[in-house]
């Protein structure tokens, strides 16, 4: 018999209980709060006028709005009702839409309308979607989404689905179309319990979410704020100049450190931002001891994935001397392995692909059981992540499987190279790939993004070719430099590599080839 009790609709309950009158979200730039008990009640609102609609146990509602209370308040309304939410990218083309809301089985839209336009493309409206419900402006065709707060909050919890699927997330499909990770109610309440460890004994009052809401990092920072009876600062577009101002204006105890913003801080300045508690993933290890030097050790480095949640996580006070590029060791419940090509684990220090065990991990790519039964070794989830553990349990993250460059019959992992690259002091951030070569089946490129004052030019490139000496083997050293100004990403901002590998060779004012200056040399001598 399914049980009416959603653990995601007692979570929020329960804080309103505890926590009241408090604001449980601030919209920065639209300047829009919402208390906890606010909060509660516009759920219980907005799930009694989309049970009106239908909508309860199963049904399967995509969400494509931006960062807004709107988002926040649908998003607890579907886990009460036991439906299953779809939230998509709204930067997403039309077709992109269409594949995303097909593949999910999609019953309902709640869509801005700003996004309306969409509705009108030929991909979407093939779908013959049952429900439409826009947000903000009306119109005369659809049931608004403000409408559904007008009916009473008297539609009770309504029972989950008996596997206990709560979302479809689609991940970022930096090598294809990507994939829906289904994820159930108590993957989402797992990270309340997650709060504890990450914030330990800190008093957390105020926290600020820069990542949108349609990915999964803004989702689990609210919730761990909501844990802790603080008020997220929610950012609807993020911007490194005005970060200053609104940790100083909202006094934010955490918030998930951008490491391009510590570069931009001077260490003959103080900043009086009472920081308790930050997020530095995958930091270089000279940030992380410049962060100690102007905030203490309040950074804390970590490895996940949407499809198994959080995995591991370092100490505040890492020793980075001697972990340098630890992401730390397990978090409690989790379990971890290295294994070889043939699913054999290795040594400790042995690179090889990272398996994993979480305590509340997908249920499978949705519509998709090929890719489902290849992520899986028994009980094991295939990371694709080429990763080792030291003798003390510590984990280190070098790079994708697929992203493994083979020259010469050689195995370079991109991110090494990656890591030597970003060393330099021109360098702000670079991404290796392995490009076609007729005889040596790949060759190494790297496209560099260049800081602020770098100029690039040839002595630049011929400046960081060299420096890549000192900390690579000849094999694993990149043939061409190119400078670009930015990279092409996916919709969370990852690199899109595959996008990378395939653009034509190009030489010429930003782009070069080590060859060509071994050949001037050898001419000129």
């Amino acid at each position: 018999m399914r049980s009416p009790i959603n653990p995601l609709d007692l979570f929020l309950h329960d804080a309103a209980h505890r926590f009241g009158s408090r604001d449980v979200a601030h919209w920065v730039l639209s300047g829009e709060r919402l208390s906890y008990d606010e909060l509660a009640q516009k759920v219980r609102a907005c799930a009694t006028g989309l049970s009106r609609l239908g909508v309860g146990t199963g049904t399967h509602v995509a969400v494509m709005l931006p960062s807004c209370p709107a988002g926040t308040i649908t998003w607890f309304a579907l886990a009460r009702l036991g439906a299953v939410l779809i939230p998509l990218n709204p930067s997403y083309v039309s077709s992109e839409l269409a594949f995303a809301l097909s593949n999910a089985d999609a019953e309902a839209l709640i869509i801005d309308a700003s996004l309306s336009h969409h509705l009108q493309s030929d991909d979407v409206r093939a779908l013959n979607l049952p429900l439409i419900i826009p947000h903000g402006e009306k119109t005369a065709s659809h049931t608004n989404w403000h409408d559904l707060l007008m009916h009473g909050e008297d539609t009770a919890p309504q029972p989950m689905q008996d596997n206990g699927l709560f979302s479809i997330q689609y991940t970022s499909g930096t090598t294809g179309r990507p994939k829906g990770c289904m994820l159930t109610q108590a993957y989402w309440d797992h990270f309340r319990a997650a709060a504890r460890a990450e914030f330990g004994a800190h008093e957390i009052r105020s926290t600020l979410i820069w990542s949108p809401f349609f990915y999964m990092d803004a989702q689990w920072q609210l919730l761990l704020s909501m844990h802790s009876g603080a008020t997220a600062h929610i950012v609807e577009k993020m911007s490194l100049s005005k970060l200053p101002e609104w940790l100083d204006q909202f006094q934010v105890n955490y918030f998930s450190f951008p490491e391009p913003f510590i570069q931009s801080l001077s260490e003959a300045e103080t900043y009086d931002w009472p920081l308790k508690f930050v997020n530095t993933f995958a930091w270089r290890s000279h940030n992380i001891e410049k962060l100690r030097r102007l905030f203490g050790p309040i950074g804390r480095d970590a490895f996940g994935m949407t499809e198994v949640g959080g995995v591991a996580a370092s100490p505040t006070d890492l020793d980075v001397s001697r972990r340098a590029g630890s992401c730390g060791t397990p978090l409690d419940g989790c379990q971890i392995r290295i294994v070889d090509a043939d699913g054999n684990e290795v040594p400790a220090g042995q690179l090889g692909e990272l398996l994993v065990i979480t305590p509340k991990m997908l249920l499978g790519y949705y519509n998709n059981p090929t890719v489902t039964g290849e992520s899986f070794a028994g009980q094991w989830f295939r990371t694709g992540d080429l990763a080792s553990i030291d003798q003390d349990g510590f984990l280190y993250i070098k790079g994708r499987l697929k992203e493994m460059i083979k020259r010469s019959g050689e195995n370079i992992a991109a991110r090494e190279v990656e890591a030597a690259i970003l060393r330099h002091p021109a360098v702000q951030e670079a991404a290796v790939v392995g490009v076609p070569d007729p005889l040596r089946k790949e060759e190494v490129k790297a496209f560099i993004i260049l800081n602020e004052g770098s100029n690039a030019t040839e002595d630049l490139a011929k400046s960081i070719a060299a420096h890549c000496d000192n900390y690579l083997a000849a094999f694993k050293r990149p043939r061409y430099i190119e400078f670009t100004a930015d990279f092409p990403r996916t919709a969370t901002r990852k690199v899109a590599k595959h996008q990378l590998a395939e653009l034509p060779p190009v030489k010429g004012q930003k782009a070069w080839d080590q060859n060509d200056w071994v050949t001037k040399s050898t001419t000129t001598s």
